[in-house]
């Protein structure tokens, strides 16, 4: 939107007048949509006038010049530094609005921040499935998706997507589920195939939906408090993936989490080897050890 309002000035700049429809046309959005613009930019000083009939439209005020002063030093620089942090995380339109901006602001703009959500050495298609996703939400298009949940088998599934929502070092999908009938998150990993339909659906705004999302998750669920000790072999794991972590003079780490999938959690500790023992409590201190008896079987 911010671009459009700029671009909307520029044009107004460059020609004498220009109709709503014009613009409209131009931008892909309705003439109600460029007169909120409109109103938009006089309510922050641009002076822009419409004039009825024939060769009727919107013009700027002939002595008008784009002030670059309304903006501080500090405001130009913190701008087009955040213009960028968008074009990194994904917003690829941006880089034009970083490219208008750095010539009408000088040379103000800082390179400061680079992001790659793909994993180190690996290609894959979650990319693409990305942009697939991200036109859905925006052209409000229901999708198909086969998706592989954490206890149901493959599925194909019809999905009205919302947003989109990286946390816990993972992109998801936040949709309306047809076949489950209510709103859940979908792991971008985790969907092997999607495929927009032409079928569309009314706008929703969904707001701020992680935090709440969260906090009902852990009302809703009961946890246990594990007791690990873990050698210092792996304390590269355990700074990336713990918080409650406890430097002993051995070198050992003792570490807490709340686990509420048993079994999940189970295979989480297999897979530090030897170098990880379950202190408390002692039933998963047995799970644990009747599944490392059944791989030894598998090795027999």
């Amino acid at each position: 939107m911010v671009d459009r309002l700029f671009q909307i000035v520029y044009l107004l700049m460059e020609r004498p007048i220009i109709t709503a429809e014009e613009l409209a046309n131009l931008f892909e959005v309705s003439r109600r949509t460029i007169y909120r613009d409109v109103d938009k930019l006089s309510l922050a000083g641009v002076p822009i006038y419409s004039t009825q009939g024939k060769h009727g439209g919107l013009s700027l005020l002939p002595e008008y010049v784009l002030n670059k002063a309304i903006l501080t030093e500090e405001e130009k620089i913190r701008l087009t530094a955040s213009l960028n942090a968008l074009s990194e995380l994904g917003y690829q339109d941006e880089k034009n609005n970083i490219s208008k901006l750095n010539d009408f602001f000088g040379d103000k703009f800082q390179d400061w921040l680079e992001v790659d959500f793909t994993t180190w050495g690996i290609q894959n298609d979650e990319t693409n499935r990305f942009d697939t996703l991200k036109k859905s939400i925006l052209e409000h298009k229901y999708i198909k998706i086969t998706y592989a949940g954490n206890r149901d088998p493959v599925t194909k599934r019809t999905v009205k997507p919302l947003k989109l929502c990286f946390k816990n070092q993972a992109w998801y999908l936040y949709a309306y589920c047809c076949m489950k009938e209510e709103y859940r998150f979908f792991k971008l990993r985790r969907i092997f195939e999607c495929v927009i339909m032409d079928q569309c659906f009314e706008m929703e705004k969904v707001g701020k939906i992680l935090k709440d999302s969260s906090d009902n998750y852990s009302k809703e669920q009961k946890f246990i408090r594990v007791m690990m000790e873990v050698d210092e072999v792996m304390s590269f794991r355990i700074l990336d993936e713990m918080l409650e972590i406890i430097h002993k003079e051995d070198g050992k780490y003792i570490c807490s989490v709340e686990v509420m999938d048993v079994d999940w959690f189970i295979g989480y500790v297999l897979s530090y080897g030897p170098y990880m023992k379950v202190l408390e409590p002692n039933f998963i201190i047995e799970k644990v050890t009747k599944a490392i008896d059944s791989m030894k079987l598998l090795y027999k």
